[in-house]
C-alpha cells in the first residue's frame, strides 16, 4: 500500500507542480504576505516593547492565510477526480493492481504537499513577524501552521468527496465553493442572528458555531469578534473543532474511498417518462398534485420570448420552473428566519448590527451564487462547442447578450426578494430607518448586478468554465472583501480620504455605511458609490458585448 500511495503521490504532484497557474498561486500568496508585513511595519526606528505590532502582523498573515486556503485550496481536489472521469485515466488506476485506498491517499498527500507549498510561501512574512517581538515559534506559530494543515486536510476531502459526485468542472468548482461556504463560514451566523438564550434551539446554534474553524482560529489569536467568540467564548473551541475534523475526516475518507470504483466511470441514467404519455387519470392526478409538472412535455417558446433565455433556464441546472418555484420557496423561509432575526436581534445589539447582519449575508450569498450562474455563460458554449449552433442562428449578439443575463439577473432577484420581509421589520421596528432600508435596497441590486456582469465579463475571455468560474471568485472577493482590508486598516497606515475613496468601488461598504453600521458613520459613501457602481456596470458591459460580437464573427 505505502508503494502505490507513492506513486500516485509523485505522479500528482509533479503534474501539479508543472502547471504555472499554481507557481502564480504561489508567488501572489507569498506577496501578499509581504504586503501585509509592509502595512504594519513600525515607520520609525522605535518599536512597542509589549509586542502588540509583531502580534498584529501574526493575526493578518494567519487571516490572509486562510482566506488563501478556502480560495485555493477546495480548486484542485474537486476538479481532479472529474477529469480522471472525463480523460478516463481513472479506469486505468481501477484496473491496475493499486487498492482504491491508495489512490485516494496518495491524492490526499499529492494535495497536502501543495498545501505545504502554499502555507510555506508565507514562512518570509511570518519571520518578519516573529522579529517584531511578542510572538512564541511554538505556541503560537507552530500551533497556527499545524491548525491551517488541519483546515486544508478538511477542504481537501470535500474537494474529493464533491469530485465523486459531480461530472463536470464548472459543476465540482460550483459545489466545492458551496459546501466550503456552508461548513467554514455559515455556522457562524445563527448564533450572530439569534445571540444568546438558555433555550435546546439556541444552545444547538451555539454549538453549530463552533464546526467552523474561524472560532478556533479566533481563540488561537486572542481575539474577539462579533458573535462573542475568541476571547468572549469560554468553550474550548480548538478541541471542539479538532474533535469535528476528526469525525469528518474519517467518515469523509471512507465514503470517498467507497466510491472510488468502476461506478463512477459508467453511471446509468433512468429514461423517465413524459407525463403526457401516461393514462388519462395519472395526468388528472398529476395536474391536481403538482403546480408545475417536472415530467410534463414542454410547450413551444412563444414568439416575444428570447429563445436563449429558454434555452439557459432549460439546460441549466435547478433551472427548470419547478426548481425556480423551489428557490421562491426556500428564500420565503430564508425570509422569515431573517425575519425572526430582525425582531429578536434588535431587542439585545440593536437595529443597526442586525441589519449589518443581514447585508454581509446577502452579499456573501450573491457572491458565492453567481460566478456559479454567469462564469459559464460564455466560456461553457465554448468548451462545450454550442457556442458554434448560436453563431449559425440569426441571432445577434445583443439578443443572445440579453437572453443570458436576463435569465441571470431573474434567478437573482428570487434571491434578493429574501430579504425583503427582514427590512420591512426593521422599518416598522424603527420607521425612521425607511431612507436607509431604501438606500441599501439599491445597494445591493447594485452588488447583483456589478457582480453578474464581472462574472459575465470573465467568461468572455476565457475558454474553460473552470477558469473563468476560479477568475470570477477571485475578482468578486478582492472588490467585496480586499477592499475591506484598507477600511480595518484605517488611520493605521491608511488615511480616512484613501479608506474612503476605496470604500466606494465595494456597494456592500455603501450598504453598511447606509444602514449606519458600527465603524462606517464616518464616512460619506452614498450617492458616489452608485455612480461608481453604475459607471463600471456600463463599461463592463460595453467590453462584454465587444467581447461577443468579436466571438460571433466569422473564423
Amino acid at each position: 500500500m505505502i508503494h502505490g500511495i507513492t506513486v500516485i503521490l509523485g505522479r500528482e504532484l509533479l503534474a501539479m507542480l508543472r502547471s504555472a497557474r499554481v507557481l502564480a498561486i504561489l508567488m501572489g500568496v507569498a506577496v501578499a504576505a509581504a504586503l501585509l508585513v509592509l502595512l504594519k511595519w513600525p515607520s520609525t526606528s522605535i518599536t512597542d516593547l509589549d509586542g502588540a505590532r509583531g502580534r498584529d502582523v501574526f493575526r493578518w498573515i494567519t487571516w490572509a492565510m486562510f482566506t488563501a486556503a478556502i480560495l485555493v485550496v477546495p480548486v484542485f481536489p474537486s476538479t481532479l477526480l472529474v477529469r480522471e472521469v472525463r480523460r478516463r485515466t481513472l479506469e486505468l488506476l481501477l484496473n491496475s493492481p493499486l487498492s482504491r485506498s491508495s489512490i485516494y491517499f496518495g491524492k490526499v498527500l499529492a494535495m497536502l504537499g501543495f498545501v505545504v507549498l502554499l502555507l510555506a510561501s508565507t514562512l518570509p512574512a511570518m519571520a518578519s513577524g516573529y522579529l517584531m517581538g511578542g510572538l512564541s515559534i511554538t505556541e503560537d506559530i507552530i500551533r497556527m501552521y499545524l491548525m491551517m494543515m488541519l483546515i486544508c486536510v478538511h477542504l481537501i476531502v470535500i474537494g474529493l468527496l464533491v469530485g465523486t459526485w459531480t461530472r463536470s468542472t464548472e459543476s465540482a468548482l460550483r459545489w466545492s465553493y458551496g459546501v466550503t461556504f456552508a461548513l467554514m463560514v455559515l455556522p457562524w451566523f445563527p448564533d450572530a442572528l439569534f445571540p444568546g438564550g438558555d433555550s435546546p434551539l439556541a444552545r444547538g446554534m451555539q454549538m453549530l458555531k463552533l464546526i467552523s474553524p474561524i472560532p478556533a482560529v479566533l481563540q488561537m489569536l486572542n481575539q474577539n469578534s462579533l458573535s462573542g467568540t475568541g476571547l468572549m467564548e469560554t468553550r474550548d473551541a480548538v478541541m471542539t473543532y479538532l474533535n469535528f475534523s476528526a469525525v469528518f475526516l474519517t467518515v469523509g475518507s471512507f465514503v470517498c474511498i467507497r466510491r472510488l470504483s468502476h461506478s463512477l466511470l459508467d453511471q446509468s441514467r433512468s429514461q423517465g417518462y413524459i407525463t403526457d404519455d401516461q393514462d388519462g387519470w395519472v395526468q388528472a392526478s398529476r395536474r391536481i398534485l403538482y403546480l408545475v409538472d417536472p415530467q410534463k412535455r414542454s410547450k413551444g417558446i412563444p414568439p416575444l420570448i428570447n429563445p436563449v433565455m429558454v434555452k439557459e433556464f432549460q439546460c441549466r441546472q435547478f433551472g427548470r420552473m419547478h426548481w425556480l418555484l423551489r428557490l421562491v420557496a426556500g428564500c420565503a423561509v430564508l425570509s422569515l428566519l431573517l425575519t425572526l432575526a430582525s425582531a429578536r436581534g434588535t431587542e439585545s445589539r440593536g437595529v443597526e448590527y442586525t441589519g449589518a447582519l443581514i447585508i454581509v449575508l446577502q452579499v456573501s450569498l450573491i457572491v458565492l451564487l453567481t460566478p456559479g450562474l454567469a462564469a459559464g455563460m460564455i466560456a461553457g458554449e465554448i468548451e462545450g462547442g454550442s457556442w458554434n449552433l448560436l453563431r449559425a442562428t440569426p441571432m445577434g449578439p445583443g439578443r443572445i447578450l440579453f437572453g443570458k443575463l436576463t435569465s441571470v439577473l431573474i434567478t437573482l432577484a428570487l434571491l434578493l426578494c429574501a430579504t425583503l420581509p427582514g427590512y420591512a421589520v426593521i422599518m416598522f421596528i424603527k420607521p425612521i430607518l425607511k431612507p436607509q432600508v431604501e438606500q441599501v435596497l439599491f445597494c445591493l441590486l447594485a452588488s447583483a448586478i456589478l457582480s453578474m456582469l464581472i462574472s459575465a465579463v470573465t467568461s468572455s475571455f476565457c475558454r474553460a468554465t473552470a477558469i473563468a468560474t476560479t477568475a470570477a471568485y477571485g475578482i468578486l472577493i478582492t472588490v467585496f472583501g480586499g477592499t475591506l482590508l484598507v477600511w480595518v486598516n484605517r488611520d493605521a497606515p491608511f488615511g480616512r480620504d484613501l479608506v474612503e475613496n476605496v470604500l466606494r468601488l465595494n456597494p456592500m461598504a455603501a450598504a453598511l455605511n447606509a444602514i449606519q453600521a458600527e465603524g462606517f458613520t464616518d464616512y460619506n459613501l452614498l450617492p458616489s458609490a452608485w455612480w461608481i457602481a453604475g459607471v463600471s456596470s456600463l463599461l463592463l458591459m460595453v467590453v462584454l458585448f465587444a467581447q461577443t460580437l468579436r466571438l460571433t464573427r466569422p473564423d
